[in-house]
Formats: C-alpha cells, sequence, structure tokens
C-alpha cells in the first residue's frame, strides 16, 4: 500500500460514522513522536472563507523576506502534495513515503487506546508537522481544516492566531448559529497569543470576548488596521494599507475581487505585528510577496478565448463574494454558468447570488460520493429561477464541451463554480 493509499484508508471526519471531534489521538501521536511541533513557530488561520488565499499571502511575503516556510493548507486543487509545502515546494514522495513509515507503528499503537483510530485529517495534520521539523522551516502557516477549537491543527501554541470572516458552513458539526460557528473558529485564540482578524458583527462580537478571556491582544479590521482598495480589472488590484503607526500605498495583488483585499490586509497585518515578535519583514518583501501570490481556485483565469473563470465558491458567503465580484468585472455580460455542489452544502443559498448572472446553467458534478446529482441541482434551480435554461451533465469534462458550444459567436463568459473537488477535476482540464 502506498503512502498516499495508507493516509486514504482512514476515515474522513463528517460528522457521521460515530467519529467524535477532539484533540486525544492527535496529543497522543504526537507525544510519542516526541512532540515535534514544541519546535516549530505557527501562524494558525481559522475561518469560514479566504483561510487559503491569507495564507497563500503570509507564505509568500515571509517567503519573499528569507524565511524557510512551511504553509499547511487544504483541501488541495492539483495533487495530495500540494497541502504540505516548504518554500513553495510540495513534499516529495520519497519524504512522504518515510516519514509515513515511521508514523504507521505509532498510529497503530494510538489506534489501540482508548484515544482511538485517528482520522485522516488527523493523520495528515501529524505528517505535515513531521515534514516541518525535518526541514527546519522557520514559521509554518498553518491552515485549520474545519471549525478551529477541536480541530486537529488546534494542537500548537502559535506566534498568531488569525481568523478570517465567519459564516455559514458545516453547521452539522460547528452549529447552527454565527455566535456558534465563530465560537469554535474562536477557539484557536491561545492565551497571551495576539489575534487578528476581518470578521465583523456577531462573530467579532464572540472573538472579542474570547481574546478578553484569554488575555490576548485583539487586532480587527477596520478598527486596528484597514485597507482601500483605489484600482481592480482582470489583472489585478491596488489598495492602501493602514494600521498602528504604519501605512503602506499602492500595494498590488493579482488575484480578483474585493474579499481578496481582506484577506491581503490581514496578511498584512499579520507581517507587520510577526516584526514585534522579531520576525523581519521589509516593506520590500511584502510588496514582491503580495503581488507573486497566486492561488489556484479562487476566481482564476484559466483560458481567455472564450474568458474562463474557476472559483471554489462552495458555501454562500463564498457565492455572494463571487457574485459581487463578477458584477464588478462585467458589469454588461452575461456567463454560462459550471455548478457542482456537495449534498451537505447550503445548496439554494450558494445557488442564489449567483444565477442573476447567468444567461444558462450546466449541472454537473465532481467525481466522488458526496456531490450532489445534477437532477437535484437542476430542481433546485428550477425552483429558484423557473425561466433559466439548464443542462445537465455527469462529468465536468462534458460541461465544459457543452459550455464552449453555448458561448460561441457571443462574448459571454464561462464561470465554473462550487465545490473544491469539482475545481480540482477542471483545472486538470486546463493544466495539465
Amino acid at each position: 500500500m502506498s503512502a498516499i493509499d495508507w493516509i486514504h484508508s482512514f476515515d474522513r471526519f463528517d460528522g457521521k460514522g460515530g467519529i467524535k471531534p477532539g484533540l486525544e489521538r492527535m496529543v497522543a501521536m504526537l507525544d510519542r513522536l516526541g512532540r515535534p511541533h514544541d519546535a516549530l513557530r505557527f501562524v494558525h488561520v481559522a475561518g469560514t472563507n479566504g483561510k487559503g488565499s491569507t495564507c497563500s499571502y503570509l507564505a509568500s511575503m515571509l517567503q519573499t523576506a528569507g524565511y524557510k516556510v512551511g504553509l499547511y493548507t487544504s483541501p488541495y486543487l492539483i495533487q495530495f502534495h500540494d497541502r504540505m509545502t516548504v518554500g513553495g515546494v510540495n513534499i516529495s514522495d520519497a519524504d512522504l513515503a518515510d516519514i509515513v513509515g515511521q508514523l504507521r507503528p505509532v498510529v497503530e499503537e494510538v489506534a489501540a487506546t482508548e484515544a482511538g483510530r485517528p482520522t485522516e485529517f488527523e493523520v495528515l495534520s501529524v505528517v505535515s508537522i513531521m515534514h516541518y521539523a525535518r526541514q527546519e522551516v522557520d514559521v509554518v502557516v498553518w491552515e485549520t481544516g474545519l471549525g478551529g477549537r477541536l480541530d486537529s491543527t488546534n494542537v500548537v501554541t502559535p506566534l498568531l492566531s488569525l481568523i478570517t470572516n465567519v459564516g455559514m458552513d458545516h453547521q452539522a458539526i460547528l452549529g447552527d448559529t454565527i455566535e456558534q460557528i465563530a465560537a469554535e473558529k474562536a477557539g484557536i485564540i491561545k492565551p497571551g497569543v495576539p489575534v487578528l482578524t476581518t470578521a465583523w458583527g456577531k462573530a467579532l462580537e464572540v472573538i472579542a470576548q474570547t481574546a478578553d478571556e484569554n488575555g490576548s491582544e485583539l487586532l480587527q479590521f477596520d478598527r486596528d488596521f484597514s485597507a482601500e482598495r483605489t484600482a481592480f480589472g482582470w489583472d489585478g488590484q491596488t489598495f492602501d494599507w493602514q494600521g498602528p503607526g504604519v501605512a503602506f500605498g499602492g500595494l498590488q495583488i493579482k488575484m480578483l475581487g474585493q474579499h481578496q483585499i481582506f484577506n491581503a490586509s490581514l496578511a498584512v497585518a499579520a507581517c507587520v505585528k510577526l516584526r514585534e515578535l522579531g520576525i523581519e519583514v521589509s516593506e520590500e518583501s511584502m510588496r514582491a510577496g503580495l503581488m507573486n501570490t497566486v492561488w489556484a481556485g479562487r476566481l482564476e483565469v484559466v483560458a481567455q478565448s472564450p474568458l474562463t473563470v474557476l472559483d471554489g465558491a462552495h458555501n454562500p458567503e463564498g457565492a455572494q463574494a463571487l457574485g459581487a465580484a463578477l458584477q464588478e468585472l462585467m458589469p454588461e455580460r452575461k456567463a454560462v454558468l459550471i455548478v457542482g455542489v456537495m449534498a451537505d452544502k447550503a445548496i439554494p443559498e450558494v445557488l442564489a447570488p449567483l444565477l442573476p448572472l447567468a444567461s444558462q446553467v450546466i449541472v454537473t458534478r465532481a467525481d466522488m460520493p458526496r456531490s450532489a446529482s445534477v437532477e437535484t441541482l437542476a430542481q433546485m434551480i428550477h425552483g429558484l429561477d423557473p425561466e433559466l435554461p439548464v443542462a445537465l451533465s455527469q462529468s465536468v469534462e462534458e460541461a465544459f464541451r457543452l459550455a464552449r458550444e453555448r458561448v460561441q459567436g457571443t462574448d459571454e463568459t464561462i464561470v465554473c463554480t462550487g465545490s473544491l473537488y469539482m475545481i480540482s477535476e477542471a483545472r486538470a482540464l486546463f493544466f495539465h
């Protein structure tokens, strides 16, 4: 059995199957390995949307400043190895196999205890910690998988805790109110560790209260740091940033949409705070790092003729952000919309912000059991907009073939959105 097959042999945590959230298995594995995470410095990032982009901006700026950076993200979009990189380089097959060889007896030992058999994500998180410890990285940019309080990644005490926005997602596991979900995200806050956030409203209130209870300094967007967008287009965006005692004008990013200004702003605020902790990142490194940041599947232009955009908007807030960005970028144009969503998502709420921008919709599904059926998606679209033409396709590849046929002779854009698993399949059609 290959290292990847072995990792995939563990159960996923999906709120079902009797798998209980908790850190017992993580602690048990890491204790037996000599607690390698204690020798590493982390920046821990939680939130509903924008975690991956924020992590990517931050890792890029730190790498540009000369640091050896570990980046842990999920899910992967191109290949399995993407989720754990050092200096932008994926873990190798040889390193993965070697680490798994060391970890397997530890996992078997823990599985035989009351803690029980680890989940797939727990195993992945330990593998990544072992990889970063072996590589002796300077900083790990460490993204939560789901939630925060009981997430596998929450075994570390970071230099900083970052929380992006908080919205309605994974309600079956995290709770069905913003306050409950925010409390889970705020679970990454550690005593005395500074917290930076772009959350707002009721979520911000929960985060602020948790920070106060932990004696942690709170830096919040629009109070302690802010950003103002000064230009945007299909080639990128420019913004001015202001924080405590420091300001940067004309920062540039390639990633699209107003929401990316928030993500980049949070990453800049983290760099400024890290400077106070002795991790020096110059203004030049920040500028170059931001400009060089790319993050697959986030309003990503993958073809020009016809203009084709991929975006993994898999929850209501993500769909709203995508809808707002498309309205800005193509106010006079309609889109042929390719949509595929996981069955456990709030599907009508994901569809609603996007359907007004579409001339027609092609529903499809990722090649995995959790995908909603195309018939279900088509029925929901008809319920939201009975007049909107809908075509059904059982594969992502066929969906794109249909979309290209539909846009011929028009100035319409192809927009593919929904599940990140589907976006992964779509990217494979453009990048080999």
